[in-house]
């Protein structure tokens, strides 16, 4: 059986943390490869308006450039209905065939709140699940869902233990709409890409671009 890794989220944008995880799952659970899927953003989000699904894609495959271990799927920006990862999955798998085992990676919290997701009895039998978690975080609740869930269903669970990370997408769109470095927070390539688009940058005037300190050390 091939072994495949599934990671999905708005990626909005992608980052480091993102790619560690889906690093991290690949090396601990030996997946051939990991597919990265971009998901829809809610129309709802009137703070900061999202990046497009065109820009969301983009910034994944570059993010991923040079990695022969990661793919990027636009199967949930196709999909003009309402995206669920159980129909993700499911259609991921048809694509795929019956000699595939996909695993479809996440955080402990997302993890913790899985039961609640629409048709979530249906991913647990028929997908396997890969739990990225810094040692000592919500141990008790991740360990007693995952063997319920073992139990109940025999999903396979493999636990991978990341380091901490604090970088979020939420954080790095902040940055830029107030001028602040991202730097180190993401791929150089995707910063440019955002920089070249001017994405995220609402609040952000020219002079005081969160980029500005790539240009610069490109010529240091």
């Amino acid at each position: 059986m091939r072994k495949i890794g599934v990671i999905g989220g708005t990626f909005d944008p992608i980052h480091y943390g993102h790619l560690l995880l889906a690093e991290q799952a690949r090396e601990g659970a030996q997946l051939e490869k990991v597919i990265f899927i971009p998901t829809h953003v809610s129309p709802f989000k009137i703070d900061q308006p999202p990046a497009t699904a065109e820009h969301r894609l983009e910034m994944v495959r570059l993010a991923i450039e040079g990695n022969h271990n990661f793919e990027a799927s636009d199967i949930e920006l196709k999909d003009t209905g309402v995206s669920y990862t159980v129909r993700t999955l499911e259609a991921c798998q048809a694509s795929m065939g019956d000699r595939v085992n996909l695993y479809f990676i996440t955080g402990t919290d997302s993890f913790l709140s899985m039961e609640r997701w629409k048709d979530a009895e249906n991913i647990f039998r028929k997908f396997s699940l890969i739990v990225g978690s810094r040692p000592r975080y919500k141990d008790k609740a991740r360990n007693k869902l995952a063997q319920s869930l073992t139990e109940r269903y025999g999903t396979e669970i493999v636990n991978i233990y990341m380091p901490k990370i604090d970088i979020s997408s939420t954080d790095i769109k902040e940055r830029i709409a107030s001028g602040r470095s991202i730097r180190y927070l993401l791929p150089e390539n995707v910063a440019r890409y955002i920089d070249e688009k001017r994405l995220y940058q609402l609040l952000a005037t020219p002079e005081k671009s969160a980029l500005t300190c790539y240009r610069k050390g490109a010529s240091e």
